[in-house]
């Protein structure tokens, strides 16, 4: 676990001093923000490969060229571990998060979220609006459809909020795919677990899809998110379990949600 230590540490010691020279250099809010997303993409990309060099780690992408341009992208994936966004967010050196309200408020990351440009999952309705205008902005945005870990055991709701966000934006989504083995931080996990061998991270990334794929002229908005959730379930690999439940497949897991958000 030192190496998780050390990536707390870590965040304390972006959130204070590095962020706050950052902002001071920075000819306005908006480059201060996108130069923070690009520290913290460093930091992680840095964490990932000291985690490979000590054999703890080992990651493998699938389609990484589709990830070359991703402006005005929503970025969606399951979310089997608590890790899942230091391997998507070392991949992508500009991507806005939305990050739980206990995220915006720890002590450790709470600085770093907000120096960056994350968004807060205060409230589902005005969270889908500002994602919405951001992705019309050329924006790229990061968010797990589930709202929060995969368990291990059990079933999980997919959130409406990617699938309202796709449909008010009119803006493309990058589904990828994330499969970890063995199973490390799932919901449910103690934080000073660790498995007892290497650990295999894989991200396929697929292809790009918007609201024409689900959407249906003049249903509702509602029909269309649930049509909407259907496909990033196939598309995340997620059993759809009776009454819009969705069952998380063993391979891969996969928002933002209407009451909550992507965790991280």
């Amino acid at each position: 676990m030192g190496l998780f230590a050390a990536f707390g540490l870590g965040g304390l010691i972006l959130g204070w001093p590095l962020f706050g020279l950052i902002r001071l250099c920075s000819p306005c809010a908006d480059a201060a923000e996108r130069r923070c997303r690009y520290a913290v993409h460093l930091g992680f990309r840095a964490f990932l490969f000291a985690a490979a060099w000590l054999g703890l780690v080992r990651v493998r992408v699938r389609g990484k060229d589709r990830l070359d341009d991703l402006r005005g992208t929503l970025i969606v994936a399951n979310h089997p571990s608590l890790i899942d966004v230091i391997v998507l967010l070392a991949h992508m050196p500009n991507a806005r998060c939305v990050v739980k309200e206990s995220v915006w408020r720890n002590p450790f990351f709470g600085r770093v979220v907000r120096s960056a440009g994350y968004i807060p999952s205060y409230d589902g309705g005005e969270v889908v609006d500002l994602i919405a205008g951001l992705l019309q902005a050329g924006e790229t945005v990061l968010l797990f459809p589930e709202g929060t870990r995969t368990p291990r055991q059990g079933r999980t709701r997919l959130r409406r909020g990617a699938a309202l966000a796709l449909l008010r934006s009119g803006c493309q989504s990058l589904p990828v795919r994330l499969h970890m083995r063995p199973r490390f931080l799932a919901r449910g996990d103690s934080m000073w677990s660790f498995p007892h061998c290497r650990i295999y991270f894989g991200m396929t990334v697929g292809e790009r899809f918007d609201r024409a794929a689900f959407a249906v002229p003049g249903a509702s908005e509602r029909t269309n998110a649930q049509a909407g959730n259907a496909l990033l379930a196939q598309r995340l690999g997620i059993r759809r379990g009776a009454l819009g439940i969705a069952r998380p497949a063993e391979a891969g897991g996969g928002g933002v949600s209407h009451h909550g958000s992507p965790s991280a």
